[in-house]
């Protein structure tokens, strides 16, 4: 049975804040999360940039190229934030469920917000995609550090 998702966050908040765990840890997490965030970035940029060419659906080009990347990416993310960033111990099919939890959740936010960005407010699609990638990494990264790959289950440092 999986853990209840407030309990999970606030088990790992307590976890983050041992001794253990300090600013310089998460710091160095943080540089690394923002490394593997620059493959994974070209990756969602060129499935991203295929999606729109295509247009599968005519409607929304942007909005339907940005779901598609991002829901094929958050796969191939979590196998390298998991393998690189964190380097968790934690099983591979209970990290990728906490992982889809955080990557749903802003795939959601970031979703709507790329909508709103280039066909409310006219902005150019590529700067949307830009906007939402700079605006959403940091929460991407906090969720996955106190949900997916706890520092309890680190491997190592």
């Amino acid at each position: 049975m999986l853990e209840n998702p407030k309990k999970r966050a606030l088990r790992a908040r307590d976890g983050l804040k041992s001794g253990d765990y300090d600013i310089r840890r998460m710091v160095r997490e943080y540089i690394r999360y923002l490394g593997i965030a620059v493959i994974n970035a070209i990756f969602f940029w060129g499935l991203y940039e295929l999606m729109y060419w295509l247009d599968p659906l005519t409607l929304y080009p942007a909005t339907v190229a940005w779901a598609i990347a991002y829901v094929v990416g958050s796969f191939e993310a979590h196998y390298l934030h998991r393998t690189f960033t964190f380097k968790s111990n934690a099983s591979y099919k209970e990290s990728l469920y906490w992982a889809l939890i955080v990557y749903g959740t802003i795939g959601v936010l970031s979703t709507i917000s790329e909508h709103v960005l280039v066909y409310v407010f006219d902005v150019h699609h590529r700067i949307a995609w830009a906007l939402n990638m700079c605006a959403f990494g940091f929460m991407m990264f906090l969720g996955l550090r106190l949900l997916a790959f706890p520092p309890e289950l680190d491997s190592e440092e």
